[in-house]
């Protein structure tokens, strides 16, 4: 796998030769091991094939049942639609829907609920969800729950797949009290597959370089209540953290017996930068230099015995620009992790 610096000449390189956006060649190189010609090969081959082209001007835009998502955005981790028979692990998607933009937002929201109900992940974190848009979340995602506590000017809801997962107890709200921009941590007790006990957690920490000193206390909040859970559960947290990797090593890093998905998962290059000005063109930042970060995390406080449950897959998900606005969903990208119980416990 390419490491971080080399993604951007071999992006470059597959733009060049194919005339694709920078999304369309992640997706290839990331499909084709980072092997430039492999993935040019599949571009082509692709396209020729369904009479598609990828190119700037001539989107990728219509799945087999109809909705405005690319050909990316209707599988699993390895290019296939899970189903509820054959996929047996548990499958997590956090996502910073960017309600607050109002440019497209009937657009963006609903291609947001095209790939959650191609992707099908048994549990569904969104943050930055406002009043116009919480209506389209709980009807156009038939099969799952809507769950959510205060309804501000933005929040955060959890949706709740209805066939593998069974909430045990109310949904537990908690105010960071020092907040200035209303923030909150949500914790839904659930079993998954009616076996495994689950602790769900989400929250918007507070955002910008200039309330670090408030979003690290958020962080030890969130870290707190996670190890308060059930001894039995695992906990998972899952959210737009805006946290910056200097600013967790002050901290001291994660407590022992927490870990960071994307972590376990490998480190995964193609799928380290959550928020990325670079790629990602939506908020059209004037200056040269544009920041990425990995602001979108999952933290994990795993337990013994049948409920353990271990990262093993992490990828990035919305990177296609819509047919219509040409924008992408959000200026995050969403993040979605497969966890593997024990063998033989489901």
């Amino acid at each position: 796998m390419a490491d971080s610096d080399d993604i951007t000449d071999l992006v470059q390189e597959f733009m060049a030769v194919t005339g694709a956006e920078d999304v369309t060649a992640m997706r290839y190189l990331q499909q084709s091991n980072w092997n430039v010609e492999s993935a040019v090969n599949a571009f082509l081959d692709s396209n020729v094939s369904k009479g598609r082209h990828g190119g700037k001007g001539n989107p990728i835009m219509i799945s087999d049942d109809g909705d405005n998502v690319s050909p990316s955005e209707d599988g699993s981790f390895n290019g296939a639609a899970p189903t509820e028979e054959t996929n047996q692990n548990l499958t997590v998607l956090s996502w910073n829907v960017d309600g607050l933009d109002e440019r497209n937002i009937l657009e963006r929201t609903q291609t947001v609920c095209s790939v959650i109900n191609s992707k099908k992940p048994d549990v569904v974190f969104l943050q930055e969800v406002v009043q116009q848009t919480l209506p389209i979340f709980q009807s156009k995602c038939p099969g799952y729950f809507c769950n959510y506590g205060p309804t501000r000017a933005y929040f955060n809801i959890m949706l709740l797949k209805m066939s593998s997962i069974k909430t045990t107890s109310d949904l537990q709200c908690t105010h960071f009290q020092s907040s200035k921009m209303g923030r909150h941590l949500l914790c839904q007790p659930v079993l998954f597959k009616n076996k495994i006990a689950l602790t769900l957690m989400t929250s918007h920490l507070e955002s910008t370089a200039d309330c670090k000193a408030e979003r690290v206390r958020q962080l030890e909040q969130v870290l707190k209540s996670m190890a308060e859970q059930a001894a039995n559960a695992t906990a998972i947290f899952g959210g737009d953290t805006n946290l910056r990797d200097k600013e967790l090593s002050a901290f001291g890093g994660l407590p022992s017996g927490v870990v960071d998905a994307w972590e376990e998962s490998g480190r995964p290059a193609d799928a380290q930068y959550s928020w990325d000005a670079r790629l990602n063109d939506n908020l059209d930042l004037p200056y040269p230099n544009k920041p990425r970060g990995r602001f979108d995390r999952f933290f994990v406080r795993s337990v013994q015995g049948q409920n353990a449950l271990k990262a093993n897959q992490f990828m990035l998900v919305g990177m296609e620009r819509l047919p219509g606005c040409r924008r992408f969903p959000s200026d995050h990208w969403g993040i979605l992790c497969e966890f593997s119980p024990p063998i033989n416990q489901l």
